[in-house]
């Protein structure tokens, strides 16, 4: 592990706080952002099923998968279909391993007169007359084939100096997820040692009549970790009876929806990544890869470019 790695987490401590109590610039400025808000599936059909999905145009397909996108104002000035460049207008693109099949446009302002137009298999053009301060569009995109498939917005807007894209933040696990994984992973390494290391100590130092009738009298450096490690050896061994009373009611070898989740080592290794690296990890809900791990594309946030820039 590189140092890079081990002071991700403290970098993105840094950068919440910047963020919640930074000063907010007063100047006119010109922010609108685009952010991936989830990923879904409408429907789904096995192949060895003889049935098919159909869109309105007649079109069979085995998935259909709606991509949720936010395009949001963050500025202090309203942003108009006029500002956009002719030769760059607002767009988004999802990658050749999926192929468009809708796509909608939802206002925050019900007299917002927006579209969204299918110019190609994997481009949809975003028409607005104006986006306030503070409002939003929300597009969703339905599309078939690769449901994790990479998206990205492109367009110009005169006066703005920041990107449109910031779909790359769909990859990276925010602050609090981050925490939450470290804080999983503080109880799951603490169970052994803390349940029998401790418990060894309490009942050494303070026998059994102390510990059952005067808890409070106890040390908290000792009962802490021990009343957490029995917690979760409980929770364990609660698991381990429910999945096999569970197996008991089917046949040797019958697949239960526990055999198909990742093993606990692959777990921890997955928060371990999330903790120190910033990586989402998400398990499948397909019908086709149900319990599959899926690691989100390492996208890197987009850098200013001169494309982002007024000339």
């Amino acid at each position: 592990m590189t140092l890079g790695e081990f002071l991700s987490p403290v970098t993105a401590l840094v950068r919440l706080i910047t963020t919640l109590f930074g000063r907010k610039p007063n100047l006119p400025h010109k922010r609108l952002e685009a952010r991936l808000l989830l990923r879904g599936i409408v429907a789904e059909i096995p192949k060895e099923l003889p049935f098919r999905i159909c869109d309105e145009e007649g079109n069979q397909h085995r998935g259909v998968y709606v991509i949720g996108m936010l395009i949001w104002n963050k500025g202090n000035q309203p942003v108009v279909q006029s500002d956009l460049t002719p030769s760059a207008p607002l767009q988004i693109q999802v990658g050749d391993d999926c192929t468009l099949v809708s796509a909608k446009t939802v206002p925050f302002e019900d007299q917002t007169d927006c579209a969204a137009t299918i110019t190609s298999p994997t481009t949809i053009r975003i028409d607005f007359d104006c986006i306030n301060p503070g409002e939003y569009l929300i597009v969703p995109i339905f599309v078939t084939g690769n449901a994790m498939t990479e998206v990205k917005v492109i367009g110009r807007i005169i006066g703005q100096d920041s990107p449109i894209d910031h779909t790359a933040e769909e990859v990276r696990a925010p602050f609090l997820e981050r925490l939450s994984m470290l804080t999983c992973l503080l109880l799951i390494f603490n169970t052994l040692p803390g349940f029998f290391i401790a418990g060894a100590l309490l009942l050494q130092d303070y026998g059994l009549d102390v510990i059952w009738n005067k808890p409070e009298s106890l040390p908290p450096y000792l009962t802490l970790p021990f009343t957490m490690g029995a917690m979760m050896l409980s929770l364990f061994i609660t698991s381990r009876i429910v999945y096999w009373v569970e197996r008991r009611n089917y046949p040797q070898g019958y697949p239960l929806q526990a055999d198909l989740e990742p093993p606990l080592l692959e777990n921890i290794r997955a928060m371990l990544s999330t903790v120190f690296k910033g990586k989402k990890h998400r398990i499948s809900t397909s019908l086709f890869d149900w319990g599959k791990p899926i690691l989100l594309t390492g996208k890197k946030a987009k850098r200013r470019s001169v494309d982002d820039w007024i000339r």
